[in-house]
């Protein structure tokens, strides 16, 4: 597939969502019509996940990582990439090189069911910095909530800075309920219910509220 010469894929619900096949994909296209692959996240992804944090612009670490830091640890790296894509699910999107040789990760999304409450997870949204703005966290958010579907969750727990009042003034414009926050002071915790991801096509408003939040939303593995 030549990024160059191919045409969009369409970016069609009737593709199968994740369920956990480890062969899954599919092709999205983003805004200016590049391909993008959205897979799941692999043990042998490792490497490619410690590139790409230190893509990431300290602004980025601060705000969708809450302090884990530019440079993560090995047991940080297993705990991303060796999961069980049922309680932590992680996709990622690549870019494949013109000479189908090499991919690139530029983002990831994955929710963490919370434990003791079956329909409730976690979740982020992670995009490297120079691939902002171009629709990649929007495809990875449809995936997310696909495969959150079929898993049985119904609420995306977001834990934000305090001082992020714009997320936090999204959140409770969409009618988010605060909850108590369970990483400790500096953070607020909202609960959003998810509705149908068609639902979310048809209200551009709902379905950017629902972006933002992945986006700021705390990973479970700070803990």
């Amino acid at each position: 597939m030549s990024l160059a010469s191919s045409a969009p894929a369409p970016a069609s619900l009737d593709d199968p969502a994740f369920s956990g096949d480890p062969a899954w994909r599919v092709t999205r296209a983003l805004r200016d019509g590049t391909l993008v692959v959205v897979r799941p996240v692999t043990p042998d992804d490792r490497e490619e996940l410690r590139r790409g944090f230190l893509e990431l612009s300290p602004e980025s670490l601060y705000f969708r990582f809450l302090h884990v830091g530019a440079i993560p640890t090995d047991d940080l790296l297993t705990y991303l990439t060796s999961v069980d894509q049922k309680d932590h699910v992680a996709i990622g999107a690549t870019l494949e090189s013109p000479d189908l040789k090499t991919e690139r990760g530029v983002g990831i999304a994955r929710f963490v069911r919370l434990e003791g409450v079956e329909n409730t997870a976690e979740a982020a949204i992670t995009v490297v910095d120079d691939m902002h703005r171009r629709g990649v966290a929007t495809v990875l958010l449809r995936e997310l909530l696909r495969a959150a579907k079929v898993r049985g969750i119904q609420t995306l727990r977001a834990e934000v800075l305090a001082d992020n009042d714009t997320m936090r003034a999204i959140l409770e414009r969409a009618g988010a309920a605060r909850v108590l926050a369970e990483s400790g002071e500096g953070t607020i915790a909202y609960d959003l219910t998810i509705g149908d991801e068609r639902q979310a096509e048809k209200e551009p408003s709902l379905f950017e509220v629902l972006r933002g939040a992945a986006e700021t939303m705390a990973l479970r593995f700070r803990r």
